[in-house]
């Protein structure tokens, strides 16, 4: 029996041992890489599961994935036990009202535990996995009881198939995007061409691809690996998205104060827009020195800085931090600037921001390639800091500019008013 194999034996046989003891309580497991899950036992069946890289996206895929709706503004959570299981007690609360009933929550709550699983038995494959028995945390009230040999065996299988086909290492967690798009459009049939334009983003994971486009998960996945084994589409890790917690939190206690870093403009006790007064400018450029030069620019102007080197990860991080401004290396390993910045284009939310592309080939080809590919103007690497401070300063105070007429058009419905 090979090693991978072994460590994901070692941990099916530990997690049915829980089972035969009718074990009560929460076993919680930790990866070496810091990831945490939390299986809750009721006597030996399976109760809840949580935790891992994606808790929040996978409770909006799931809950959508069953059609069920939930105005999570009219729900209360009312103790730190619930505030800290919400998922969990938001169902509870659902089936309370009798809005869903203990059937319709009953495969929600399998599809919880069956992804949960999943994750945890693809770590245990690559890495150590330790386990924290935790017999007074219980979870109550219990809506479904689920048998736990049962999902176990169902989930060490589908982890099987996916081995033996040669994808047991991707995980579904993991972001699909578009890595060499000319080379894809000469390859694949124009209809393939333009439905992989249009959906791999790097933006949904594989499995909110699979529930998007109603497809079954092992499929698309297999599907893919053909074009990203030929390097044409490339997987990046993407962040889990914010918790949704803060909208049904009724006790002041569990909720954040708007901070001092940002002006609300309101009207009445309903804000229309915050404006924060840092913006985010992001380098992307594998060198570390260079990194250092822009980063010392951008914060000696009070501005914020996020230095990306990893050209894997570039669209990912974007989308998290959403910067004002993108500083983008043109020469850099894996994934080309010009192909880098046609790919950030292509996402909504960075339609109209500066990108600026750093060089030190400042050539008529260049400028011409660069405007195709949709980058605002050039930075020479050569100029120094001052030049290239005053170039980030302009195109940050024409947002800035911008986004003062938006606010004063919205507080004044005459424009006419509008200071020069």
């Amino acid at each position: 029996m090979d090693t991978d194999n072994l460590a994901v034996y070692s941990l099916v046989e530990q997690l049915r041992g829980y089972s035969h003891k009718q074990f009560t309580g929460k076993l919680e497991l930790y990866s070496v890489k810091e990831y945490k899950w939390s299986i809750y036992y009721c006597h030996g069946r399976l109760v809840w599961a949580s935790g891992g890289v994606h808790n929040h996206r996978r409770w909006r895929r799931i809950i959508k994935q069953h059609n069920v709706q939930i105005d999570l503004s009219k729900i209360s959570l009312r103790t730190p036990e619930e505030v800290k299981l919400w998922d969990y007690h938001v169902l509870v609360i659902l089936m309370k009202r009798m809005t869903l009933t203990r059937e319709q929550i009953s495969p929600i709550i399998e599809s919880f535990i069956h992804e949960v699983l999943f994750d945890i038995i693809q770590h245990a494959a690559n890495e150590r996995i330790t386990y924290y028995c935790d017999f007074e945390d219980e979870i109550t009230p219990v809506i479904a009881l689920i048998h736990a040999e049962h999902a176990i065996d169902r989930v060490y299988q589908e982890w099987w198939t996916w081995r033996k086909v040669g994808i047991a290492d991707f995980s579904p967690n993991l972001a699909p995007w578009i890595k060499r798009s000319e080379q894809l459009k000469e390859e694949a049939s124009e209809l393939t061409y333009k439905t992989l334009i249009t959906i791999l983003d790097g933006r949904r994971s594989l499995r909110e691809l699979s529930t998007w486009l109603k497809k079954d998960l092992f499929h698309l996945v297999q599907s893919l690996m053909a074009y990203y084994h030929r390097g044409l589409i490339g997987l990046a890790e993407v962040a889990d998205i914010q918790s949704p917690i803060q909208s049904i939190l009724s006790n002041k206690e569990f909720t954040k104060e708007p901070t001092s870093d940002s002006t609300q403009l309101s009207e009445g006790n309903q804000p229309k827009i915050t404006i924060m007064p840092r913006p985010l400018i992001a380098c992307v450029d594998d060198s570390n020195q260079v990194c250092a030069t822009i980063e010392q620019i951008v914060t000696g102007f009070g501005f914020g800085f996020l230095g990306i080197r990893d050209s894997i990860k570039v669209l990912s991080l974007l989308v998290d931090h959403k910067p004002e401004m993108i500083i983008l290396d043109l020469v850099m390993p894996i994934v080309g600037g010009y192909e880098l910045c046609a790919q950030i284009r292509r996402i909504p939310d960075f339609k109209d921001t500066p990108i600026l592309i750093l060089t030190s080939n400042d050539t008529l080809i260049d400028r011409i390639r660069s405007h195709f590919v949709g980058a605002t103007a050039f930075i020479s690497k050569t100029s120094g800091n001052d030049k290239i401070g005053e170039q980030i300063k302009r195109y940050l105070l024409i947002e800035d500019q911008a986004l003062k007429a938006e606010v004063y058009m919205e507080n004044n419905h005459d424009s006419s008013d509008f200071p020069s």
